[in-house]
């Protein structure tokens, strides 16, 4: 009877949790493939507007599939919030994965940071360095023997241009291991100089797959922030400051490397914002094993079946100088064909530079374009866009009225007819009373002595033809007289 009754409850448990899980996607996740672009919304208007990209993992961290709805409700079924606040796609497509067969063969670079600092022990029981060199073990599971390449370098604030030269791009699995164990441990006088091993890996990367005609792809895993001191022994000329962040940045998007920044720690412990401007994909921060495992394996997929998204800036950012110095985090929520909610698991962060006004990384395709223009249109026929013309026009017609009419009136009304809407002819001849106005009539002020009507007639005498202007000259000048004397 008892175990009837537990199969019984167990049975309701089931029932009651299977459309809970059907909600939640049974375990499948977004995962931000690319980092936010910022890009010109139309051509010549100058608003800012962000493409996102984001694919479907599942609980290991895996591309999979999903069942993705007709391509006229990919933008309905997307939500997207930028620092909490909505904004709504007015463009969306999906993509699918590279087959096997066209897939292009990965050069890869695992850069690990091997300051002092990866030295703690807080990765359940594992130091960071320890913790870094498993999960990049299973990255390496991903490889192809034969066709694919990947090199193994450690950086600090010390040797760093011949550190990351001298890594070897290995072919083999076995041979990545080896090199993996071979990397060398981390000192406690060691710093990190972030900013230049990721500029001097993504150069030589770089130079590595155009060679080969491969995908680059750079690893980039730190738990601090740059850190160079030259007084303490680190290599001179090393990036620094907000410039050589720039520089690091420029660099990475000239050389055209697939850059996954990953940091152990937290916000307050990382420059998020210096991970976000040298990534190309959203960084990854962390203190979990198991999350980090799952960024490496995310890490091989060339390509996956994604969505892109493009959306409008939100009002208070709908201009690139209210961009400058901010950071942005990107959520996403997405409905699948069947009803399913799937939520990203980490945010996309965008960061714009410390000090300067952001410019525009792309620019809107063609189709994209099309579909800010007609979601534009769409809002514009509303009755309110129609009649605020209107209301700005009347609203500035009856403000110059008042300040032309009616202000002046109420300041000098002494100045004006009771009768006649113009001034009164102002008093020019101080030092004499005026007459005391009589009610809707105008008086004019008398004259000063000497200026009466009456003392000349209409018209004075005129000149006869003979009368002739006699010029005297002075008999009394001299050169130093003057009007004074």
């Amino acid at each position: 009877m008892k175990r009837a009754i537990i199969v019984t409850i167990s049975a309701a448990l089931f029932g009651a949790l299977m459309p809970l899980a059907a909600q939640t996607g049974g375990g499948v996740s977004l995962e931000f493939s690319q980092k936010p672009v910022l890009m010109e919304c139309e051509q010549g208007t100058g608003e800012p507007c962000f493409r996102l990209r984001f694919g479907f993992v599942d609980a290991s961290g895996h591309p999979t599939h999903v069942p993705l709805p007709p391509v006229r409700e990919l933008a309905p079924r997307t939500e997207i919030q930028v620092d909490g606040q909505p904004a709504v796609p007015f463009y969306a497509v999906a993509s699918n994965a590279q087959s096997e067969a066209t897939q292009r063969p990965q050069m890869a670079m695992l850069l690990i940071d091997v300051s002092g600092s990866m030295l703690k022990d807080d990765m359940a029981g594992q130091t960071r360095f320890d913790a870094a060199r498993q999960a990049a073990a299973a990255f390496l599971e991903g490889f192809t023997d034969g066709r694919d390449r990947v090199a193994i370098a450690g950086f600090s604030g010390r040797n760093v241009q011949a550190g990351i030269d001298g890594a070897h791009f290995v072919s083999t699995r076995s041979e990545a291991k080896a090199e993996l164990d071979a990397l060398v441990a981390p000192e406690r006088r060691n710093n990190t100089a972030l900013y230049s091993a990721v500029s001097i890996a993504a150069n030589r990367l770089a130079a590595e797959a155009r060679a080969s005609h491969a995908q680059a792809r750079l690893l980039v895993l730190t738990d601090g922030t740059n850190d160079v001191q030259p007084q303490a022994g680190d290599d001179a000329n090393l990036l620094t400051g907000n410039e050589g962040l720039e520089q690091a940045a420029r660099d990475v998007e000239k050389d055209g490397v697939s850059v996954l920044p990953i940091g152990l720690g937290s916000e307050k412990t990382l420059d998020v914002s210096a991970l976000t401007r040298l990534g190309t994909r959203p960084p990854l921060i962390t203190l979990d094993r198991d999350t980090l495992r799952k960024a490496f394996l995310l890490a091989q997929v060339s390509q996956m079946s994604d969505v892109t998204v493009a959306i409008k800036a939100p009002a208070d950012l709908n201009s690139r100088n209210l961009l400058a110095g901010r950071l942005l985090r990107f959520r996403a929520k997405f409905t699948l064909a069947d009803g399913t909610i799937l939520v990203e698991d980490r945010p996309a962060l965008w960061a714009a530079p410390p000090v300067a006004t952001p410019s525009f990384h792309e620019e809107a395709s063609e189709a994209e374009q099309r579909a800010y223009i007609g979601s534009s249109r769409i809002g514009e026929t509303s009755p309110w866009s129609l009649l605020r013309p209107l209301l700005v026009f009347f609203g500035f017609a009856a403000l110059l009225a008042f300040l032309w009419h009616i202000l002046p009136r109420w300041i000098w009304p002494e100045r004006y007819q009771a009768k006649l809407a113009r001034p009164v002819r102002p008093e020019y001849w101080p030092g004499r009373d005026a007459a005391p106005p009589i009610p809707g009539h105008y008086v004019p002020r008398p004259a000063p002595p000497g200026f009466e009507a009456g003392a000349y007639s209409a018209q004075g005498a005129m000149r006869q033809p003979g009368e002739n202007t006699i010029v005297r000259a002075a008999t009394d000048f001299t050169v130093t007289k003057t009007r004074l004397n």
